[in-house]
């Protein structure tokens, strides 16, 4: 998780569709919010995905190691003998 308290900003100059920035826009509006703050909460948002996703890959390959399995076709194949 990313503890943003008390952090120094620096500005970002971003290129983005017309379309996008209007939704991005949009949205902001409905939560009471500036552009630059829903971008910076969506871009959080995103990067603890990547950490978790992270995480999770992580743990299922040091699993898969314990079991013998050490590529995605062995993966393939203990479901298929499980089935």
């Amino acid at each position: 998780m990313y503890i943003l308290t008390y952090m120094t900003t620096k500005a970002y100059n971003l290129s983005l569709p017309v379309s996008l920035v209007q939704l991005v826009d949009k949205r902001a509006k409905k939560q009471y919010s500036s552009r630059s703050e829903y971008v910076k909460r969506a871009i959080l948002a995103q990067l603890e995905r990547e950490e978790l996703l992270t995480t999770v890959l992580d743990r299922a390959n040091a699993k898969g190691k314990k079991l013998g399995i050490n590529s995605e076709e062995g993966v393939y194949a203990m479901l298929a003998n499980t089935s």
